[in-house]
């Protein structure tokens, strides 16, 4: 084991001995005391130039904040971030230049099928256009269908006032003889129902096979619409060619509400139709056919209990 000096620790000599190779060699003193202060010096002046780099760098950080500690600080701060958001702001952009609108090609002329097209589509620019050519608010296709039974069907509540005050027929009749009433309650549009009849539409017309719009109401399952033909006055037990009332529908089409209203205003129950079957025959042969069919699906493998 080596046991270093004093001198040598201060000399550096150890040091210098294995830089050169010479374990136990004895070196000159004074050159290894130069070298060593030679290095300290570097040293120093390393750690000098690294102080400095330091403190340069907080001189910058803190010349780069700002000092909030009164009021006219925070205002300059202020006018700094507005002056910044101004450079960064995009130029106006110049305003696109004036287009002129050009009128619309107007429709030279409405013929039949385009006003009936319109009246179902409701489009009054053209029911408007035609009507103002003078034409026919009672023109009708092959099945005399008119622009009236269309938007009585469709629901266009409007467009019925706008046929009529131009002299629509209320009860113009198609080629089954159901005027516009009977489209109305077919389509379920209680509003227009109403504005028909208080325009002096008849509530208990017929159609070719003797159908009154109660009939339609029933079928059609539009219950508003058949109390309200009831309230207006409609014959409550009207047959048809078959014989059937609007009893007699609600009960084959299993309404229960519309029995129920018809029996409500006081729709007889003994009224028999061509086949001399009364509502409530038509009732329990309805009941007996369903019971039949349970019946006969009883124990069989893929019914399900």
């Amino acid at each position: 084991m080596d046991v270093i000096s004093i001198q040598q620790l201060v000399c550096g000599e150890r040091i210098e001995r294995k830089a050169l190779g010479c374990g136990h060699g004895v070196a000159d003193h004074g050159d290894g005391c130069r070298a060593w202060r030679l290095g300290a010096q570097e040293a120093v002046v390393q750690e000098q130039r690294k102080l400095k780099e330091e403190k340069k760098k907080l001189e910058r950080l803190n010349n780069s904040r700002l000092n909030l500690e009164t009021l006219a600080d925070l205002k300059n701060l202020v006018q700094r971030r507005r002056e910044k958001r101004l450079k960064r702001r995009v130029p106006p952009r110049a305003p696109d230049p004036m287009v002129k609108l050009q009128p619309q090609a107007q429709v030279e002329s409405v013929d039949l099928e385009m006003f009936l097209t319109a009246a179902a589509e409701n489009q009054e620019a053209l029911i408007d256009k035609y009507l103002t050519d003078g034409g026919d608010p009672n023109a009708h296709d092959k099945l005399h269908r008119t622009a009236l039974h269309w938007a009585c069907l469709k629901g266009h509540s409007q467009l019925v006032n706008k046929l009529l005050e131009a002299g629509a027929a209320v009860d113009a009749r198609d080629l089954l003889d159901r005027t516009p009433v009977f489209w109305a309650c077919r389509g379920g549009h209680l509003d227009i129902l109403k504005q028909l009849l208080n325009q002096g539409a008849q509530v208990n017309a017929q159609d070719k096979i003797w159908s009154t719009p109660l009939h339609v109401a029933v079928r059609t399952k539009h219950c508003d619409c058949l109390e309200h033909l009831i309230a207006c006055g409609a014959h409550i037990n009207a047959q048809d060619k078959e014989g059937d009332t609007a009893l007699h529908e609600a009960v084959r089409h299993g309404h229960y509400k519309a029995m129920k209203v018809l029996l409500l205003y006081g729709a007889k129950l003994g009224v028999q139709n061509v086949a001399s079957v009364t509502p409530v025959q038509l009732a329990r042969d309805w009941q007996r056919g369903i019971r039949e069919a349970l019946q006969a699906h009883i124990g069989h493998p893929r019914t399900r209990y």
